[in-house]
């Protein structure tokens, strides 16, 4: 059927225009344009104009800070120290242009805090210098040179300050071999002695009995560091050679299986140090002849067979 002029570039009523190749493809102003844009010229462009306004900006945060006063040290993170303390060391910054006032002078005015172990320090526009501590964290108690102190999760040795009274669970430790000097006066202890008091400190955490029975830890040389627990006199060694986790898991067997039962003064000492065995040594008692005791009955029950008793 033929059509008219009239009805070319009409569909169902509409107007259509042919394709026009002008406005598409290479020679399109749309593809000029996305050949501009990315081009590597066009790019680098873009790139300096935007470094270029963000190097205006702090160009002109900078000449604010200068001209801006410090009108507030506000402190964050303190738990263990006092923070309006800590305030008022710092508060002679507050008046000083915000520019002037280096980190390391902040850092010189709270040396002589022991228990301070890193600032982090941040400026704001609007005068305030925000100083955000990270406070050492207490693991044992210990007596150093006489004084009570504070072990923390490093070894460093610090005055107790009443720290002691806010925390629940901090064992005693006994038989430190010695401290070496560190800055601003404070003592770590030595570094053997601090991996093994770490390394037992997480083991008790880790258990389900023994963390809460602990009552102190005695550290000694040729691997015969020993606990007590609450309410027991029982030296309960553990050893310096690791594995301090099974320990006392076995520990706690022992205590359910055999103290429970027989008393909680029935012995003098129980050696943990051993795989699957359990060395157990009676109190003395002297008679009137002072003759040596009679040798100690079994002290492990039938339910333990892995676990066995020496008089030693």
């Amino acid at each position: 059927m033929a059509h008219s002029d009239d009805d070319i570039g009409r569909d169902d009523g509409r107007l259509r225009l042919p394709d026009d190749p002008q406005r598409s493809g290479p020679g399109s102003p749309k593809g000029k344009a996305g050949r501009l844009l990315g081009s590597v010229p066009v790019l680098t462009f873009f790139l300096l104009m935007l470094v270029a306004g963000i190097s205006m900006l702090a160009w002109r945060a900078s000449l604010w800070k200068e001209q801006v006063a410090v009108t507030r040290v506000v402190v964050g993170g303190t738990n263990l120290l006092s923070r309006k303390q800590i305030e008022g060391s710092l508060a002679q910054f507050t008046g000083r242009k915000l520019g002037e006032v280096r980190e390391e002078e902040i850092r010189r005015a709270l040396a002589s805090e022991p228990y301070i172990r890193g600032i982090r320090i941040g400026r704001e526009l609007n005068g305030i210098i925000r100083v955000t501590i990270t406070e050492r964290q207490p693991l044992a108690m210990t007596v150093f040179q006489g004084r009570p102190m504070i072990v923390d999760n490093e070894g460093i040795l610090l005055p107790d300050n009443g720290v002691s009274a806010r925390y629940h669970r901090l064992p005693p430790v006994y038989g430190i071999s010695g401290a070496v000097p560190v800055t601003g006066g404070v003592w770590r202890m030595a570094e053997s002695d601090q991996r093994l008091l770490d390394s037992m400190i997480e083991a008790f955490t880790q258990t389900e009995y023994a963390g809460l029975m602990l009552r102190e830890i005695h550290l000694s040389p040729g691997n015969q560091s020993w606990f007590l627990v609450s309410g027991s006199p029982i030296r309960f060694i553990i050893g310096n050679d690791g594995n301090f986790k099974e320990k006392l898991k076995k520990f706690e067997i022992f205590w359910q299986k055999v103290i429970a039962k027989k008393g909680l003064d029935c012995y003098e000492s129980v050696d943990i140090r051993f795989r699957e065995r359990v060395f157990a040594r009676e109190p003395e008692v002297a008679g009137p002849s002072q003759q040596a005791p009679t040798a100690p009955a079994p002290a492990v029950p039938s339910q333990l067979p892995a676990l066995q008793t020496s008089p030693h």
